[in-house]
């Protein structure tokens, strides 16, 4: 795992690898990300009332940090990290954040449908990570049925980085 000094001026969401301040013991964030090469993100911003962490086309050219530079996007993608919005450790808040993005009441599928027709139209597809950071010996969270069942309209695959401090 990698580990980024709370001094650096690297974007934390820059790559796919999961960074962490390394003072903090406990951490919990999800990523929503949508992908595909013929994704156009702005259709996803359209529909989700919330700015993305990232987002661009493929063949786009987008800033990946102070390290990276300037990179062309080899696919469109639209990724969202929750650590912006929910404040704390408990990934089920987490959880509870990209669920009322994607059902904004009860009952309201409108917003999943549309995602739904997005990825299948540009052939794409969604995928969840959840990462959890906690105390030695902490047992990890499990991600609740509710919240499974809730994305299926999407068909996304679910990541688990779940690691007790050491």
């Amino acid at each position: 795992m990698m580990v980024q000094s709370p001094t650096s001026r690297a974007n934390p969401l820059a790559t796919s690898t999961t960074m962490i301040d390394e003072e903090a013991n406990r951490k919990a964030f999800v990523i929503l990300r949508f992908a595909g090469d013929d994704l156009d993100p702005a259709e996803i911003s359209a529909i989700l009332p919330v700015e993305p962490t990232r987002a661009h086309r493929k063949g786009e050219e987008f800033f990946a940090g102070a390290h990276a530079g300037k990179l062309r996007g080899r696919t469109g993608i639209w990724f969202l990290a929750t650590d912006k919005f929910v404040r704390g450790d408990n990934l089920r808040n987490h959880l509870a954040f990209v669920q009322k993005l994607l059902y904004p009441a009860q009952g309201d599928c409108r917003r999943i449908a549309k995602l739904g027709n997005i990825l299948r139209r540009t052939h794409s597809r969604a995928h969840i990570t959840c990462f959890w950071r906690g105390e030695p010996g902490e047992p990890a969270p499990e991600i609740p049925d509710r919240f499974t069942s809730a994305i299926e309209p999407l068909a996304a695959d679910i990541e688990t980085d779940f690691v007790a401090a050491f």
